[in-house]
């Protein structure tokens, strides 16, 4: 019996095809694969037709390329690659020359650009690189508008008002780089896109920071972990999963100038902290600034579940009215940014 292909095994074989002189076997293989139940994950079904139909569309079988990413999307419903998949069978649409249905297809995704960070880019990338920037432009911007009205309304600290805000950079982002390749001039939100592009993915905030900032605005604490140890555990764990997937986070070290600035409206923007030097050596002082050795300090904290916070305490008397999207960019607001990559 014939092995199961593992997602690394369905990269081996896009990568082989796109090198093929003659791509169209691997294509048949990769749909074999599906049709046979061949695959170590169900779930990447729609992955592996998509890869055939870019080996297919690549051997001129136009056709059939569009028959197999039109597959991919009915095989990845339901699973994380469902949009991306979605958008991918639009753009080919659209490349091939089947304008109508392309946009037809993404005008369904659409409302997606409400709710989804992951499918501000695909659909995105799937108007501007096939000559409909303008209509880019203005779903980005539609969106953007409402997102922002509607994380206003939201309490300050809930997972949605958080889900929300990230929500607004990345359309933010998105759109400035459409706005871009249309010469358009930059405005207020395209500067606000300069400044989450250069501002840092994660904040650490050192012990005394944080429990100054939390006594002020404590609805904070669902964001940054209700004390410094759940504030430790979070970032080293937020770390640790980027790190297992190849990635590195900047991570600036707050300083007394940026926590004036959360507690003080009125406060100069300030300058960029220091960058956190992640990871030490096992062996090496902790980056928390503990003195302990990282072994024995926030190694093993990225791998609890985070604890859960005490019961909340009488309310504080009212402090600095919480920031907008606009300031909470210029202030460097604490927590993951969505940057451009």
């Amino acid at each position: 019996m014939a092995s199961l292909l593992t997602s690394d095994d369905l990269d081996g074989l896009g990568s082989d095809a796109v090198r093929a002189r003659d791509p169209r076997p691997y294509a048949e293989e990769l749909v074999a694969a599906v049709d046979g139940q061949r695959l170590a994950d169900p779930d990447d079904a729609g992955y592996a037709l998509s890869l055939a139909a870019e080996a297919r569309e690549q051997a001129g079988d136009h056709e059939e390329a569009i028959a197999l990413s039109g597959r991919a999307v009915t095989a990845g419903a339901g699973t994380d690659d469902a949009t991306w998949l979605h958008a991918a069978h639009a753009e080919r649409l659209l490349r091939l020359g089947r304008d109508d249905e392309g946009l037809a297809e993404l005008t369904k995704l659409r409302p997606l650009l409400l709710r989804e960070v992951t499918a501000v880019l695909p659909i995105a990338d799937a108007l501007r690189e096939n000559g409909r920037g303008e209509i880019a432009e203005q779903w980005l911007t539609a969106a953007m508008v409402t997102t922002i009205e509607r994380e206003e309304r939201l309490t300050e600290g809930s997972d949605d008002q958080l889900d929300a805000a990230d929500l607004v950079d990345e359309l933010i982002v998105r759109r400035r780089h459409v706005r871009a390749d249309l010469g358009l001039p930059p405005d207020e939100y395209d500067a606000l896109a300069d400044e989450l592009d250069a501002a840092p993915d994660l904040v650490f905030w050192p012990e005394v920071a944080l429990t100054r900032l939390l006594a002020a605005q404590p609805a904070l604490a669902g964001e940054l972990g209700h004390d410094w140890d759940a504030h430790r555990a979070l970032l080293e764990g937020a770390l640790q999963a980027a790190d297992a997937e190849g990635e590195l986070l900047e991570v600036e070290v707050a300083t007394p100038e940026l926590v004036a600035a959360m507690l003080d409206p009125e406060a100069a923007d300030p300058a960029p902290g220091p960058h956190l030097v992640w990871p030490p050596g096992r062996n090496d002082p902790c980056w928390c600034g503990s003195r302990a050795k990282y072994k024995k300090c926030c190694l093993p904290r990225g791998r609890l579940e985070p604890s859960p916070p005490p019961a909340p305490a009488p309310a504080p008397a009212p402090g600095p009215a919480p920031a907008s999207s606009s300031e909470r960019v210029i202030t460097r607001r604490p927590g993951p940014r969505t940057r451009a990559r």
